[in-house]
């Protein structure tokens, strides 16, 4: 059910099958029919807010984002599956929930990523020191980076079943990934003796044009495999949906 506090006489048949990420067509008053994916419910506003899939009028356009449904102009819903739709719309795991354990796992992967890394750096010991937190940190970064969600990229679950079968392949790429970042690191320091004092000074910041350039390189290579993983993601499930 997607409204639990609403009271049962105000609440519309049609409803009991309604719930967040249902894809289904909304017969409207004036002979409007909308499909569309439902995202939430306004509460205060008692409106369906939903991804337009398809219209048949000009206003919502399809693919019209975040639309407002009044309940009260609802006249039906028909309930569609989603292997049905058009992609995005058709992929298995768009509407599955998110998960507390899945929260914990990507905010503790940020944080050591970022604020962990700053100690990592700074008491690793052994014959090649910076190589050995680079990979940690590298490696932290890149999963976060690649399964997380933002404002214009979708998320990635681990047990989605168009995501699994590619861990493997996912899993090697990160493994020359780390090769060529291992082999970057060591030819820098290799190369850094030779290099001129200005790349040794110093700024406001305390960073050097050397330390500089070196992370932008490292930078480069991550977001490099990170933007190939999320498109190999992005082709499976698209694949997969069809």
């Amino acid at each position: 059910m997607l409204i639990a506090n609403m009271r049962q006489e105000e609440f519309p048949d049609w409803m009991d099958e309604t719930g967040i990420g249902q894809i289904g067509v909304f017969h409207l008053e004036r002979s409007r029919r909308i499909t569309a994916e439902i995202t939430a419910y306004d509460e205060d506003r008692d409106e369906l807010i939903v991804n337009v899939i398809a219209s048949n009028r000009v206003h919502p356009s399809d693919g019209e984002q975040n639309y407002a449904i009044p309940v009260d102009h609802v006249l039906s819903f028909v309930p569609q599956s989603r292997d049905m739709q058009s992609w995005p719309y058709s992929d298995p795991c768009r509407s599955a929930p998110s998960s507390l354990g899945r929260f914990l796992l990507l905010t503790t992967l940020f944080l050591s990523a970022t604020i962990g890394s700053i100690p990592l750096f700074l008491t690793m010991q052994g014959p090649w020191p910076l190589q050995q937190a680079s990979v940690i940190t590298y490696t932290l970064a890149v999963t976060w980076l690649t399964f997380s969600a933002s404002r214009e990229n979708p998320r990635y679950l681990l047990t989605c079943p168009a995501v699994r079968p590619q861990l493997p392949r996912l899993l090697l790429r990160h493994f020359a990934f780390l090769l060529a970042l291992m082999v970057v690191e060591t030819a820098a320091s290799a190369v850094h003796p030779r290099l001129t004092d200005w790349w040794n000074v110093r700024d406001a910041k305390g960073r050097t044009p050397f330390e500089f350039a070196l992370l932008l390189v490292c930078m480069a290579l991550g977001f490099t495999q990170v933007y190939t993983n999320r498109s190999l993601l992005k082709h499976a499930h698209r694949e997969f949906s069809h």
